[in-house]
């Protein structure tokens, strides 16, 4: 009978290569009662636009289906319904360009569907615009919005509100009985699952999970360097990135390293990190928590740190211990920043923060970037794909504020 849409997006309009992120379907029936639902996050190939808004990473979405391995099973689930969604022309126009770019047309929009927002003017006249003021005036609890799936959730709820107010049968009854007659590509279901996004309170798992032991063990890989090189790259924001977990799991299989062996090498990447931080014969507080951070991001425990930290390290594990590959990355006045995705700050904000710090800011990636700062360091982005094609540094904004404390004044 119905089918309740909602969809979240990289931006506001598909004339700016805006792209769907994630979309919701809710089934209806002529009663107002909700009787199935479906949703999956997109791969919108580019960056996620205003991440802080609707809460999806890109590592979720890279992961994610793209629209065409959805398109088969979204129009069977909106075959013989009518599409309603809470400003219809919104959730319309994407379904449509999507669509478009697989060189299909769509029947969905105002003169097919209906808008829970247009008809909340009618049924609902003291509420907002909004979904969230839409519900409240009509008894819906809260929901989370900016999450396709509650927003379809909530919109059907509306939705049942006006069915149970404007009686049977609705004064859109030309709309049900025309759906029926609309065509949709009729496209084969591919074989694929829909993705969800993660709850707040689900952990990712560490990637030294997806290692596994091979026998013999070598107790000092001759791989070890090309590993901890990787290591270094990632390291330096802080922060691994799931791109930057899956290279290295990669790098981890293509040198044949197991995952004790794996285990062992971030001890002694640990270690050499322990042995810097003593060089001046004192750990301060910040060094401390830096190698406490490294330690949790590189799958080791709290006794690991304290026993980098001993004074006086076991003799074995010094002979086994390595220097860091490469010196610890700095940025130096002149050096050129990019930036890329949106950010609860303005970007013009993060531009000005360099300039005034002597770095030049560049407009796009090339072979001489230095540093490319993205709100999201997985980002999908085309900056990010230079970045990743020319090895330029890809890290996230409180990397970047870290970095410009310790840069050195300009000569």
């Amino acid at each position: 009978m119905y089918a309740v849409i909602d969809v979240e997006t990289t931006g506001l309009r598909t004339t700016w290569h805006d792209r769907i992120c994630e979309i919701a379907i809710v089934h209806v029936d002529a009663a107002g009662r909700i009787t199935g639902d479906w949703c999956s996050l997109v791969n919108p190939e580019r960056d996620l636009g205003p991440q802080h808004v609707h809460g999806i990473t890109a590592a979720e979405a890279r992961r994610a289906p793209v629209f065409a391995d959805l398109a088969g099973r979204i129009s069977l689930l909106l075959r013989d319904r009518v599409v309603v969604a809470h400003n219809l022309a919104f959730d319309a126009a994407f379904l449509v360009a999507e669509y478009a770019r697989l060189g299909l047309s769509a029947p969905v929009g105002r003169e097919y569907g209906l808008c829970t927002m247009n008809l909340a003017a009618q049924l609902l006249p003291n509420a907002g615009r909004s979904l969230r003021d839409c519900c409240l005036a009509a008894g819906i609890p809260q929901h989370r919005a900016h999450s396709a799936l509650d927003d379809a959730r909530a919109a059907a709820g509306l939705l049942s509100r006006y069915l149970h107010r404007v009686g049977a049968p609705p004064p859109w009854q030309q709309l049900v009985l025309d759906a029926a007659t609309l065509t949709w590509p009729d496209l084969p279901e591919a074989d694929v699952l829909p993705m969800q996004r993660r709850h707040r309170h689900e952990v990712e798992e560490h990637f030294l999970a997806r290692l596994i032991d091979r026998l013999p063990r070598v107790a000092s890989p001759p791989q070890a360097d090309t590993y901890l090189s990787l290591l270094d790259h990632a390291l330096l924001d802080r922060h691994v990135s799931t791109m930057e977990a899956d290279a290295l799991v990669e790098a981890a299989g293509e040198l044949g390293l197991s995952r004790a062996e794996v285990l062992d090498l971030h001890r002694v990447y640990l270690h050499a990190l322990a042995a810097e931080a003593r060089d001046d014969g004192t750990v301060t507080d910040i060094e401390r928590a830096d190698l406490h951070t490294v330690a949790t991001l590189l799958g080791l425990t709290r006794a690991d740190v304290a026993a980098v930290l001993d004074p006086a390290p076991d003799p074995a594990h010094r002979r086994s211990t390595r220097p860091l590959p490469a010196p610890a990355f700095q940025l130096l006045p002149g050096d050129t920043v990019v930036f890329t995705g949106q950010t609860a700050e303005p970007r013009e904000l993060w531009e000005e923060r360099a300039r005034a710090a002597g770095l030049a800011v560049g407009r796009g990636v090339t072979r001489t970037t230095r540093l490319l700062v993205a709100a999201d360091p997985d980002t999908m982005s085309g900056k990010a794909r230079q970045a990743r094609r020319h090895r330029v540094p890809i890290i996230h904004p409180g990397a970047f504020l870290g970095l410009l404390a310790k840069l050195p004044p300009a000569p």
